[in-house]
């Protein structure tokens, strides 16, 4: 890339600080520090737990809503750092643009696999490596209406992956974001800034255009790894709402490019685009009709690799007495390409086209007395696999508005990807194979899970749920029967894992509220019988036994709020990582209706320390504080 075309990024850090700082202010929404009420909390509406719109407080699951007034008082500047606010989720940075993100174990870089992540309906997990690359998505934050966060497996509503949670984004409808946005940060290690414009079109339309940027340096090498970590990039995207009475109409997408320290060449691209079409039928019941193509690339050190997913999916809800009822199908092509010029690691073929079919039904039964049993059943076939069976049963008892108790079992998988299936490597000088694949099978889970879900009183809520995995077919590396090499992946790890997670919110006086939460971790694995790892289980993660966090909110005044939040992790075993407590904190000043300033700070207790540690990515995490303003008219 020429030094003109990466000289234009952080020339656009002063403009658009500039603009953020002569602009009028935000807009109200974005501005009011003054917080949902505990009530209004449990009644927030969501769709992640039975794929239909229910309170909160009905929802059966160990579910966890992050708000757009969440995100924007915490002052994170990323989509990974607002995911540190889930109880619920073990959220890891491995460098200064790389995380791990995971729910229930597993944790790492190339082993937090069982996690689905939907955007508006578009899945960002990659099944060429099985994993999310979070860096590669940038999502305006200001622009996120709720993130809805599920630990438990998914696999009935939302397929294979969707083994250990689902975490599902939701942007804001257009009609709901008119005028001018502009927000800039400046900090020690990253900068940032957006510009968003939105327009009504015609009486029941709107569309909205942002750009943003972002410049982060990289951080302190760790066990002599000194990556050049940091990097900086761009994104651009619209997204647009239209129509009045039965149908909606949605279209959006977005396009970015990234550039990083490590080598001229070295940097992601990406583009999306997504339709969706919703119809409401005089009965009551709603047809809703989705299609996605989304691409992208990552060029690194003699390496490239590219994926392309086109999906359409059909769903339909209705309720016929007591039966609240959801249908559903769908299909997804999905195109990719690696080439490695760097080892003798390669996918054989280097390109492959796969396809994933799917067919979901769901019934939740009123039996009435406050009890509601949901039975669910998915049918997936992918390329790899045959036709998989995915069911799920729920019971809930709700005695009261303010309680509900539920149970739940499920089973769920992980599909093969193509590096499980297909990744080989021959020695140049010997024609030796030392790696074949072609073996491996979809990793199995069976779940049990109970919980609770109340308010005690008006000012408190709290939600618990204590589960039960049994894991089979895990991912092993073995030695190829009678002969040495070459070794393959293969599936023969099982064992079991348990733990409770719950969280609470106290409004303990008008203006101060306080919330807590702690998720606990417990596994038993062990090889099959004359299975073997010669990776000794690498591929179970690298997991603390807990983590807690405490979050302090307060309003000083109707413009001046502190917020804080405090976390804990228990040591990691291999490779070993310190237990260790860390702080963000951001305090707001909202200088009128119009003009917002703050100040904010992540990983505030220590200089730097690790909280990777992977052998060959993990640097040192670093204190980050930064400057911020948000602006619009």
């Amino acid at each position: 890339m020429a030094d003109a075309e990466r000289g234009a990024i952080p020339l656009a850090w002063p403009i658009l600080a500039g603009f953020a700082l002569t602009a009028a202010a935000a807009a109200p929404d974005q501005s009011d520090l003054q917080n949902y009420s505990i009530e209004d909390l449990t009644h927030l509406t969501v769709t992640s737990a039975g794929k239909r719109e229910e309170p909160l407080s009905q929802a059966p699951a160990a579910l966890y809503v992050i708000t757009n007034q969440d995100i924007l008082r915490q002052g994170a500047t990323s989509l990974p750092e607002v995911l540190r606010l889930a109880p619920n989720l073990d959220v890891q940075r491995v460098d200064a643009r790389q995380y791990a993100i995971t729910a229930r174990g597993f944790q790492g870089y190339e082993t937090a696999n069982k996690l689905l992540v939907q955007i508006d309906g578009r899945s960002i997990y990659s099944t060429l490596s099985d994993s999310v690359f979070w860096d590669l998505f940038d999502t305006p934050l200001e622009d996120i209406d709720r993130i809805e966060v599920i630990s438990g497996p998914g696999g009935t509503l939302y397929g294979a992956n969707a083994v250990n949670g689902v975490i599902n984004i939701t942007t804001k409808d257009a009609r709901d974001t008119i005028g001018v946005l502009a927000r800039g940060t400046a900090g020690n290690l990253e900068q940032t800034g957006l510009i968003r414009y939105g327009a009504p079109v015609g009486a029941n339309g709107a569309i909205r255009v942002y750009a943003e940027g972002w410049n982060r340096q990289g951080f302190p090498a760790s066990g002599g790894r000194d990556l050049r970590d940091g990097g900086e990039g761009w994104q651009a995207g619209l997204r647009s709402d239209f129509g009045s009475g039965s149908d909606q109409f949605t279209l959006q997408g977005d396009v970015f490019q990234h550039y990083y320290d490590s080598g001229a060449e070295d940097g992601d691209d990406g583009q999306n685009i997504l339709a969706r079409w919703t119809h409401a039928h005089d009965d009551g019941a709603q047809t809703e009709v989705q299609g996605y193509y989304s691409r992208f690339a990552r060029r690194f050190f003699l390496v490239f690799d590219r994926l392309a997913t086109t999906d359409l999916s059909v769903q339909h809800n209705r309720t016929e007495g007591r039966h609240a009822i959801v249908v559903g199908a769908g299909a997804r092509m999905i195109a990719d390409k690696f080439v490695n010029d760097l080892n003798q690691f390669q996918l054989v073929p280097q390109s492959k086209t796969l396809w994933i079919y799917n067919a979901f039904a769901q019934d939740r039964v009123d039996l009435g007395g406050g009890v509601a049993v949901t039975a669910g059943l998915k049918l997936e076939k992918t390329t790899f696999t045959g036709v998989e069976v995915l069911p799920s049963v729920r019971l809930a008892w709700q005695p009261t508005p303010g309680h509900l108790l539920y149970a739940s079992a499920a089973r769920a998988l992980r599909e093969p990807s193509r590096i499980d299936r297909d990744l080989t490597a021959i020695d140049p000088r010997t024609g030796l194979k030392f790696l074949e694949g072609g073996m491996f099978q979809a990793e199995k889970l069976t779940a049990l899970e109970i919980g609770y879900r109340g308010q005690p009183v008006r000012s408190v809520s709290f939600s618990v749920a204590a589960f039960y995995n049994l894991y089979d077919d895990l991912r092993s590396t073995e030695i190829t029967p009678v002969t040495t090499f070459p070794v393959r992946l293969a599936n023969g790890i099982k064992g079991h894992s348990w733990g409770i997670e719950a969280w609470a919110n106290a409004q303990l006086t008008d203006w101060w509220r306080l919330s807590a939460g702690i998720a606990t971790l417990d596994k038993n694995f062990h090889l099959k019988p004359g299975a073997t790892d010669i990776q000794n289980f690498i591929s179970l993660g690298n997991d603390p036994d807990y983590n807690l966090q405490l979050g302090s909110r307060f309003d000083f005044t109707p413009s001046l709020g502190l917020d804080v939040q405090v976390r804990r992790y228990g040591s990691r075993p291999n490779p070993h990582v310190p237990a260790y407590t860390d702080a963000d904190a951001r305090l707001g000043w909202r200088v009128s209706p119009a003009v917002e300033l703050y100040l904010a700070g992540s990983n505030l207790l220590h200089d730097e320390r690790p909280e990777s540690e992977d052998v060959s990515r993990g640097q040192l995490v670093h204190r980050i504080v930064y400057l911020g303003a948000r602006f619009g008219f």
